[in-house]
């Protein structure tokens, strides 16, 4: 029995498993595909910055539970691991699996597709944090902050910090009923694209009446009781102090690798592709989305990767050989501001605000998420971040 192992069940693994499901293993008695994942949702990234707001997206949009749409895999075709990568031996060709119930699996692979994504800094919920019950805590948490406060402190200049501003904004900055502020290093948000498109982003912010604290980084930020204390450095080096009752920084990721062998890991902790989504001198290893360094981690380049496993996966189980991933360097990026509104950039073209809108910003691809999961889906209805 050849055994497949999948590390992860987020949007790049996903249509991985449901496929190779369907077209390799079910109609074949020479596999089976061991699934490890410690949560029992499937988290939806691209809907948290309003996720995060009380009241505006359903649990089971963003947090999708996947357990009951395995029912149908026979126990010797599939197998569902609730758990985490401890330790990978690419030499023995085996995973150590730490269970949510605290005890341990050995599990040996024949074939390993690592998809285990990336963490928020902060423990915040922008990425799934372990168990669904630990991403559910935190995101009540959050949510209950937001719903009392009455100053709230964005920072990141990335597309989630501008997205979730965004979001606070059109709810409660322009209606004055909450104060936003949103703080960011650049003179303007979202370094990686056209001027034109920040420009644009910075507008609709201001339309919102947010804050916006360009040039400024955060220091530190302690909380006391119901209230953080966030210290400001701003660009001429001067310090500066905020009160709030919610702080929501989105100031990068942590790729989930510490299971992999120092070797197999860049210097900034993603493990090492090559063309061919493959672990150097690991042929047997294929890394997808976030735990790989081939491209930037985001939502459309993880998903153009699995599509590539997806499609080429047979041919490499059958010959041994994987053919190369055509790695794009064209920015996709749509980006809401509010639910109204939104700005973005492909290739290098400015996208019309009433285009985000339509194709991202009314659902946030809450529509397809739950499809997403359970294979109904195998393609996105949004341009992802």
């Amino acid at each position: 029995m050849h055994n497949i192992v999948v590390l992860g069940f987020g949007l790049a693994s996903a249509p991985i498993v449901r496929q190779t499901m369907r077209t390799i293993v079910l109609p074949s008695d020479k596999y089976k595909l061991y699934l490890v994942t410690p949560s029992s949702t499937y988290h939806w990234p691209i809907a948290m910055p309003r996720a995060v707001l009380p009241g505006q997206i359903p649990d089971e949009k963003v947090l999708v539970p996947i357990e009951s749409s395995f029912a149908e895999y026979p126990t010797e075709k599939f197998s569902l691991v609730m758990g985490t990568a401890d330790v990978l031996d690419p030499a023995a060709k085996t995973v150590v699996v730490a269970r949510n119930d605290g005890t341990s699996e050995t599990i040996n692979y024949d074939t390993l597709i690592v998809a285990t994504g990336s963490s928020a800094r902060d423990d915040v919920p922008w990425k799934a944090l372990g168990t669904t019950e630990k991403t559910t805590e935190r995101l009540r948490a959050v949510q209950a902050e937001i719903e009392k406060a009455k100053t709230i402190v964005v920072a990141g200049g990335g597309m989630t910090g501008i997205e979730t501003a965004g979001e606070l904004g059109f709810e409660y900055s322009q209606h004055g009923t909450k104060e936003v502020y949103y703080v960011f290093s650049e003179t303007l948000p979202m370094p990686s694209l056209k001027e034109n498109v920040r420009k644009a982003a910075q507008s609709e912010l201001d339309k919102l009446k947010v804050k916006s604290l360009p040039c400024t980084t955060v220091s530190s930020a302690t909380k006391k009781g119901d209230e953080y204390i966030i210290e400001l450095r701003t660009a001429d080096g001067s310090p500066k102090t905020i009160t709030a009752q919610a702080y929501l920084p989105a100031l990068g990721l942590t790729p989930n690798t510490a299971f992999a062998p120092a070797p197999m890991r860049a210097a900034d902790g993603r493990l090492k592709q090559t063309a061919t989504l493959q672990a150097p001198d690991h042929p047997e290893i294929l890394i997808v989305g976030d735990a790989g360094n081939l491209q930037f981690s985001t939502a459309a380049y993880a998903y153009e990767q699995a599509l590539h496993v997806v499609k080429h996966l047979g041919e490499y189980l059958s010959t041994g050989t994987m053919a190369p991933h055509q790695v794009s360097d064209k920015i996709q990026a749509a980006v809401t501001i509010g639910r109204s509104r939104g700005t973005g950039q492909v290739g290098s073209f400015k996208l019309f605000s009433i285009l985000v809108w339509w194709l991202k910003g009314r659902f946030l691809g809450t529509d397809v998420s739950p499809l997403l999961p359970a294979g109904k889906r195998t393609s996105m209805a949004v341009l992802e971040k």
